[in-house]
């Protein structure tokens, strides 16, 4: 199986930093592969007076989250910075959007970090989890 188009989540946790490492070091080794780096704004269920106040925080928040970006594809090296393509999205369920945004395009392989939860919270609070119990696609999860 060829794995040309990656979509990789980051999170600046311990664990999307590897797992943007482990995309690296398999875009290094394929010259064709492609790398689409993903970053969730995660946005609060808030009504729509509560919206207005926190617009400002989400400003912010998205800013925050393109410099994030912005720094972890210049640490990825000139040639895979090259065939990466940054996304940032919003919303209220990080491993959903990961998913939808999955489900959108033509994925061969869905990298992810393990953030390291045990027990009973590994399997409800995991967004790797329920990205990795979602896909439709391989998804290599890094621990």
């Amino acid at each position: 199986m060829a794995v040309d188009k990656m979509l990789v989540a980051f999170d600046e946790s311990e664990g999307s930093k590897k797992a943007l490492k482990t995309a690296s070091e398999l875009a290094v080794a394929n010259p064709n592969a492609h790398i689409d780096l993903v970053y969730v704004v995660p946005i609060p269920m808030l009504n729509s007076d509560q919206m207005a106040s926190f617009q400002s925080i989400l400003d912010l928040m998205i800013s925050d989250g393109e410099d994030l970006l912005a720094a972890a594809a210049s640490d990825m090296g000139d040639d895979v910075a090259s065939r990466t393509d940054s996304l940032l999205l919003t919303g209220t369920n990080p491993a959903s959007e990961i998913l939808r945004l999955a489900d959108q395009r033509e994925y061969d392989m869905i990298v992810i970090g393990n953030r390291g939860l045990s027990g009973l919270k590994e399997y409800t609070g995991s967004v790797s989890h329920k990205v990795l119990a979602g896909a439709k696609v391989p998804v290599l999860v890094v621990k």
